[in-house]
């Protein structure tokens, strides 16, 4: 089951847990746009236990217009989410995500090795 948590003009859409999505959300910005009478549509992949977002390329949904009144927005939006989740849209993110994630670990365990390395060189050098 889909579940919305309200922040705002942002929403946020946990991501049903079977497939491997457990732990994702889409977070998922809009804001009216009076001149087109509709909405700009913005959208972002969190995983809960990171911190930051990560956005979804802006020549995708992310420049999408959709239409919607005060009252219908929101399930409008969970529309949206929820077919881009049943095609399959979102999988590439999660994993670029995953692959980001990855690239980060490699790259922390990297430098907190040469940080221990110059630790030991420093007190070898003390003795």
């Amino acid at each position: 089951m889909y579940q919305i948590i309200k922040e705002g003009y942002t929403i946020r859409i946990k991501l049903p847990a079977k497939c491997g999505q457990e732990g994702y959300s889409v977070k998922c910005t809009y804001k009216y746009k009076k001149a087109k009478e509709k909405y700009m549509l913005a959208l972002w992949l969190k995983r809960e236990d990171i911190e930051e977002d990560f956005r979804i390329d802006a020549q995708e949904i992310d420049a999408q217009l959709i239409p919607g009144t005060r009252e219908t927005i929101e399930n409008n939006i969970l529309r949206i989410v929820r077919h881009a989740y049943e095609t399959g849209y979102f999988d590439r993110y999660i994993k670029r995500f995953e692959y980001t994630c990855k690239c980060f670990e490699k790259g922390n365990e990297l430098i907190e090795q040469e940080i221990e390395n110059k630790r030991e060189m420093e007190a070898a050098d003390h003795q």
